[in-house]
C-alpha cells in the first residue's frame, strides 16, 4: 500500500510539474488551442482571485466595481465570497514562490484524487470510463484556468474518504463558505438520518442568517452565460431570451426575471417528480457497490442537480460527475446506462464541440451552431432526468423511509 501511495505521488507530482512547466513556457497557449481550449494567460482563475484582492486592497468594491487589472473580456466583477480575499492575502499569494508553490501543491493533490478515484472503481468498464473524463475537454479546461472548482473537488473527495461524520459536515462547511453549491453534498448523510437533519438545518440557518448576504452578492454578479460550453437553468433561459431579443419573441428585459424564477420553480417540481419515480422503480446492480461507491454518486449526482438548477456554470463543473462513474457502469439498465455515457461523452467535451474547426465552426446565429447547441444541451438535460431518476432509485434502495438509521 505505502509503494502504491509513493508511485501514485510520484506520477502526480510529474504530472503537476509538466503543467507548471508548460504554463512557464511559450507553448501554453498553442497546446490548449490544439486542445480546443480557448487558451488564457496561465492559471487565469486564481490570477483573478489575486488580482481582486489588489483591487480590494485599494479601496475598490469588487463586487460593484470593475477591477481595471482583470484582462479585457474577462468578468472584471467578483462572483466569489469574501473569503477568497483573505486566502490570498493569508497564504501571500502575490509571492511569486509562494504562488508556484501552491500550484505545485493542489495540482498534486488534484492529480492523486483523480489516480485514487481510478483505483477504487470496480470494474475495467469503469477505469476505461476513467480515462475519457480525464482526456475531456472540461478536465482541460479546468487545469487551463485553475478554476475555483479544483479545490471544491479536492474538498470532496477528502469528504468521501473520511469516515467520521463530524468532520465530513465541517468540511462541507467549509465548501459552503468557498462556493454555495456544496450546500447539496448534505445529500450524503441520506443513510443517517440524524446527521441529514442535523447539518441541513445547520447549514440552512447559516446561510439565511450570516451569509446571506455574501450569497446575494454573488447571486447578483453571476455570469449567465448562453453557451455550448455551459449548463444549467440559467444559461437556457439566458439562450432563450437572447433567442428571444434576436427574433422578436415575447421574452424581453422586462420580464426577463419572472421567466427565469418560474423556470428555476418548474425545474425543482421536475426535478421531484423524477425522484420519485425512482423510488416506484429502483434498480438493480451488476456488482454490489459499496457505501463508499454509493456516496460518490450522491455527491457527484447532487452537486449536477442543485447547480443545474439554481446556476448558470461553466463545463468545467461537469468533473464532480467523475464521480458517479462506478455507479453508472454497475447498472443493470442498459438503456439508462448507454444514455448517460453517450451524454456523458457529449457533455464532457462540449468545447471540442464549440471550438473545434472539425465540428463544423460557424456563427452563433447560424443554424449549424443552435443544432450544436441543441445536442449537447440536450444531452445535459438528459444527465440531469436521469441522474434524478436514480437518485430517487437510491432513496429506495436504501430504505430511506424507515424509522430507524442504517447501522452505518
Amino acid at each position: 500500500m505505502i509503494k502504491k501511495n509513493l508511485l501514485n505521488i510520484t506520477l502526480s507530482l510529474l504530472l503537476s510539474f509538466s503543467i507548471i512547466y508548460l504554463s512557464l513556457s511559450n507553448s501554453w497557449s498553442f497546446f490548449w488551442n490544439s486542445l480546443s481550449i480557448p487558451a488564457q494567460e496561465p492559471f487565469s482563475d486564481l490570477k483573478a482571485h489575486i488580482y481582486f484582492y489588489n483591487c480590494f486592497i485599494k479601496g475598490i468594491n469588487i463586487y460593484t466595481q470593475p477591477c481595471e487589472l482583470i484582462p479585457l473580456g474577462n468578468a472584471n466583477i467578483s462572483t466569489h465570497p469574501e473569503i477568497w480575499l483573505k486566502i490570498v492575502h493569508f497564504l501571500n499569494l502575490n509571492n511569486s514562490v509562494v504562488y508556484n508553490i501552491f500550484i505545485l501543491t493542489i495540482l498534486t493533490i488534484y492529480f492523486f484524487s483523480l489516480i485514487k478515484i481510478y483505483s477504487n472503481s470496480i470494474s475495467l468498464k469503469s477505469k476505461i470510463f476513467f480515462f475519457i473524463f480525464f482526456l475531456s475537454t472540461t478536465n482541460f479546461i479546468l487545469l487551463e484556468r485553475f478554476a475555483t472548482d479544483i479545490f471544491i473537488f479536492i474538498l470532496i473527495f477528502f469528504i468521501l474518504n473520511f469516515n467520521n461524520k463530524i468532520i465530513k459536515g465541517f468540511l462541507i462547511f467549509i465548501g459552503i463558505l468557498l462556493k454555495y453549491y456544496p450546500i447539496f453534498l448534505t445529500s450524503i448523510f441520506l443513510k443517517n438520518k440524524k446527521y441529514l437533519f442535523f447539518f441541513s438545518s445547520f447549514f440552512i440557518l447559516f446561510v439565511f442568517f450570516i451569509y446571506l448576504d455574501q450569497l446575494k452578492l454573488v447571486n447578483n454578479n453571476i455570469l449567465e452565460v448562453a453557451l455550448i460550453v455551459a449548463y444549467g437553468v440559467r444559461s437556457i433561459t439566458k439562450a432563450i431570451y437572447h433567442l428571444s431579443i434576436e427574433y422578436n419573441f415575447l421574452i424581453n428585459e422586462s420580464n426577463y426575471s419572472f421567466f427565469k424564477n418560474v423556470t428555476i420553480i418548474i425545474f425543482i417540481i421536475y426535478s421531484l417528480l423524477l425522484i420519485f419515480l425512482g423510488f416506484l422503480r429502483p434498480q438493480k446492480f451488476e456488482i454490489s457497490l459499496n457505501d463508499q461507491l454509493s456516496n460518490y454518486f450522491i455527491a457527484g449526482s447532487s452537486i449536477y442537480i442543485g447547480t443545474f438548477i439554481f446556476g448558470s456554470n461553466f463545463d468545467y463543473r461537469l468533473i464532480f460527475l467523475i464521480f458517479t462513474i462506478p455507479y453508472l457502469m454497475s447498472l443493470k439498465n442498459e438503456l439508462i446506462k448507454n444514455i448517460l455515457i453517450i451524454c456523458y461523452f457529449i457533455s464532457l467535451n462540449s468545447f471540442l464541440i464549440q471550438h473545434s474547426e472539425y465540428f463544423v465552426s460557424s456563427d452563433v446565429l447560424h443554424w449549424i451552431y443552435f443544432l450544436k447547441a441543441f445536442i449537447v444541451y440536450l444531452c445535459k438535460f438528459l444527465v440531469f432526468t436521469l441522474l434524478c431518476f436514480l437518485i430517487g432509485s437510491h432513496i429506495k434502495n436504501i430504505n430511506f423511509f424507515k424509522l430507524n438509521d442504517q447501522k452505518k
